[in-house]
């Protein structure tokens, strides 16, 4: 029995729960949907637990990990523990720029006065390193003039636990948007494309789900070639594939990808923007339950 978690406030919202459900039923396979923070459920019941929508997690973090820890001892859950602790804070973005990937340049800071702005007039955008659902992400057009809001929100982030990510807004978003990448246990799924959600709304600090602008899109093959070496970083690191991954490009300024954000938690797949993805999917985690 394979278990697809989520949690109750997600599960209305997740779009790829009965897409991929109709896949396994087609395919055979036995499953529940099932929430992470529900206490009566025997988790050794289930041959295999595959993180889909735990979109609160990132609020109750330690909670979480320490579920996870408890889990792991039962049954084999994917992504893995070390992979979603890893993931699950975005600091990894240092460590992936670090091996010569490219990243949106961000800055880690814990205070106001270690940002480092390069020009008179800086848009910026601020966000939680421990975050999803764009959580407490907010843009500052000038930040050098909104320094004191800048200030308090970093505070607020940094009193939460986590550190503040600083990062000057890349303008090759507003007409290319975002290409999301979707790998199953290492192999190309499929792509989509997101909107550029900062454009013209200044801030995201709903917490938990945000509504994208989504639609299909053909990955490049610069994109792809970016992705594998995001990908190639991750086996060598964890020594595996992960079972699934969404690496998310956005374009530089002379048009090559960089790395938004690397997805290895608990991504949408957007299962509807490309047909056959939800068979994959399902055939993906029935191998990974063998």
């Amino acid at each position: 029995m394979i278990g697809l978690v989520t949690a109750a406030v997600a599960r209305e919202l997740d779009s790829d729960l009965p897409l991929l459900g109709a896949a396994l039923e087609r395919a055979g396979t036995q499953f529940h949907f099932v929430d992470w923070h529900d206490e009566s459920i025997d988790w050794s019941q289930y041959s295999l637990l595959v993180l889909r929508s735990t979109w609160d997690y990132h609020l109750r973090r330690d909670e979480f990990l320490q579920w996870l820890e408890r889990v792991s001892q039962l049954t084999t859950v994917r992504n893995s523990r070390e992979v979603v602790q890893w993931n699950s804070d975005k600091k990894y973005l240092g460590e992936l720029s670090g091996a010569g990937i490219a990243v949106v340049p961000t800055q880690f800071v814990e205070s106001a006065s270690e940002i480092i702005l390069t020009k008179s007039v800086m848009d910026i955008v601020v966000k939680p390193s421990i975050s999803a659902g764009s959580h407490d992400t907010f843009r500052y057009r000038d930040a050098a003039q909104e320094m004191s809001v800048v200030t308090n929100h970093i505070a607020r982030i940094v009193k939460s636990g986590a550190t503040a990510m600083v990062q000057e807004y890349q303008h090759g978003i507003d007409g290319a948007g975002e290409t999301g990448l979707v790998y199953l246990n290492g192999v190309y799924s499929h792509a989509f494309r997101k909107g550029a959600i900062l454009q013209h709304r200044p801030d995201m600090s709903n917490g938990l789900y945000a509504a994208e602008d989504v639609g299909e899109r053909v990955a490049s093959d610069a994109e792809q070639a970016t992705a594998r070496q995001v990908l190639s970083f991750v086996e060598h690191k964890f020594g595996a594939m992960p079972l699934y991954a969404r690496v998310d490009l956005i374009p530089q300024n002379n048009g090559e990808p960089q790395l938004m954000e690397l997805e290895l938690v608990e991504p949408s797949f957007f299962l509807w923007a490309s047909a056959g993805s939800a068979d994959r999917a399902a055939q993906a985690i029935i191998a990974a339950n063998r």
